[in-house]
């Protein structure tokens, strides 16, 4: 079961980050959320995407690796989409959304990493 959950953890990244790129790339910016600030929309998705890549990376390099190896995935292949863009006419490369990025995954990471965290069964909390 648990080969069965990894590759189905293998496939939701590919294809998120497969939709992250084409979303990125695509000369008319999709009316997706329409009621979400750009920078909301930049955080959010990127922060599901560090979700994916720390869902994948944790049973083999543990937690705090998790969190670290996927925040900095999710920043850096949020700039190769953003440095993507420079070659697509109708759109921009904006710094904005690279912070963007960077704080939905940073704030992902750091909410992983604490309910991931070990449980105390003594009853305490």
């Amino acid at each position: 079961m648990a080969n069965r959950f990894r590759r189905l953890v293998v496939v939701a990244n590919l294809v998120y980050a497969a939709v992250l790129l084409l979303l990125g790339v695509v000369p008319d910016v999709p009316e997706i959320a329409v009621d979400i600030p750009d920078f909301a929309a930049h955080g959010l998705a990127y922060g599901a995407h560090t979700v994916l890549l720390f869902a994948l990376l944790m049973p083999s390099v543990g937690r705090g690796n998790a969190a670290i190896f996927a925040v900095a995935g999710a920043v850096l292949y949020g700039g190769l989409v953003e440095a993507l863009q420079f070659f697509q006419p109708a759109r921009t490369v904006e710094i904005r959304d690279l912070l963007a990025n960077s704080v939905g995954a940073g704030m992902a990471a750091i909410i992983l990493y604490l309910v991931t965290g070990p449980r105390t069964t003594d009853g305490c909390g």
